[in-house]
């Protein structure tokens, strides 16, 4: 019911919108202002209305996944121009990735995000990589097109359809451009214009992020994270558990002590980011319960997995699984340790298995694959 909820009320917004628009149009191309507008409207036909409203409607969808793309694409010039190395670019959940000299197309969702571009950072000190120019690229190539497209409405004489498009892409070329630009937190996770000026203030935040896009880097091409740099998981001080980029460094430093199997070590950071939740972005409070669940599981706090592992979660799990291994892990721990499912389970790995090569983050992968194997193994011991 909330689904169908949702989209009426889409079209509700889009319905609006394609009149608002088509309004602006009228009184810009023609004499008699809003009254004449509706004039010319109530002379329409029904059906002609709804071919109108329909038309921009979906101008409205194309535009918001173009600028999407070039929004994306910006990053991608800027990083590359400063330094970075291409590692894969996302719109929604496809995304295309270079793998072993070849570029392909894998499957991944992350929550909150449209689109997504990874790049390994330079090979320099943490101090001589800019990250300024790499956040700042997706609103600049936001507002360079959006501006084409206004000087084409303004200037040329386009028919209907076209002026109605150019209009559209600029309009959402300049939301785009301030919801990624102007300085905020948008469900606790800073965008790029927060994170242009937080990462000048707290080098140790940048250092964070370059070794995350490191990681990812060397992850995606088939590194384990046991195997990823040691001085990147050495002591750390005081954990800011609303810190964005430090909740999300924190994923990456238990991924490591799982894949070494330091389970103790893994269920006190753990334990850290559950009792935060309150502090915690969604996103990340629900990753750090994933990982919490699991842990938990293969360790025999199964009282513990049980309390945490609410509809809610098992929504979320079972929605990423499709794109993510680690999800997969984690609803097979479920089925053999909580559920005692053990044939679901082996089924489910072996089904992870021969899937191997489809999903993404390679290296994550093959360590799911190696706890998975180790849990099944270790529940047929008597």
């Amino acid at each position: 019911m909330k689904r169908i909820i949702k989209v009426l009320l889409g079209l509700l917004v889009g319905v609006t919108a394609g009149l608002l628009i088509g309004a602006g149009l009228f009184v810009l191309t023609n004499d008699g202002g809003l009254a004449a507008f509706f004039e010319k409207l109530a002379s329409i036909k029904v059906l002609e209305v709804l071919s109108l409203i329909g038309l921009m409607i979906l101008w409205l969808v194309v535009s918001a996944v173009l600028q999407i793309i070039i929004h994306e694409g910006g990053h991608l010039v800027a990083g590359l121009f400063m330094g970075y190395r291409f590692v894969s670019f996302r719109v929604f959940s496809f995304t295309l990735v270079r793998q072993e000299g070849r570029f392909r197309l894998r499957r991944f969702s992350l929550g909150g995000t449209g689109g997504q571009c990874l790049m390994a950072p330079p090979d320099k000190p943490v101090d001589k990589i800019d990250t300024r120019w790499y956040n700042l690229g997706g609103v600049l190539a936001n507002v360079l097109v959006a501006g084409v497209a206004l000087t084409l409405f303004v200037v040329c004489d386009l028919p209907m359809w076209a002026g109605t498009w150019m209009l559209m892409m600029a309009i959402i070329g300049v939301i785009y451009a301030l919801l990624n630009g102007w300085p905020m937190k948008i469900g606790g996770i800073g965008n790029d214009g927060y994170n242009l000026m937080h990462l000048e203030k707290m080098p140790d935040d940048k250092r964070l992020l370059i070794q995350m896009l490191d990681c990812n880097a060397r992850i995606q091409e088939g590194l384990l994270p046991k195997d990823l740099p040691a001085e990147y998981f050495g002591p750390q001080g005081e954990i800011d558990w609303g810190d964005g980029l430090q909740a999300n460094w924190q994923m990456m430093v238990v991924a490591h002590m799982e894949n070494l199997h330091q389970w103790d070590e893994a269920y006190k950071l753990l334990s850290e980011g559950i009792n935060a939740r309150g502090k915690m972005p969604d996103l990340f409070w629900m990753e750090t319960a994933c990982e919490m669940v699991f842990v938990c599981l293969a360790t025999g706090r199964t009282d513990v997995a049980q309390r945490l592992y609410t509809p809610s979660l098992q929504n979320y799990v079972k929605t990423y699984s499709r794109t993510q291994s680690s999800k997969q892990r984690i609803a097979f721990a479920v089925a053999l340790l909580m559920m005692g499912r053990h044939e679901e389970a082996s089924q489910m790995l072996d089904a992870l298995k021969m899937n191997r090569h489809e999903y993404l983050l390679q290296g994550e992968v093959e360590m799911d694959i190696e706890l998975m194997e180790t849990l099944l193994s270790e529940s047929k011991t008597p």
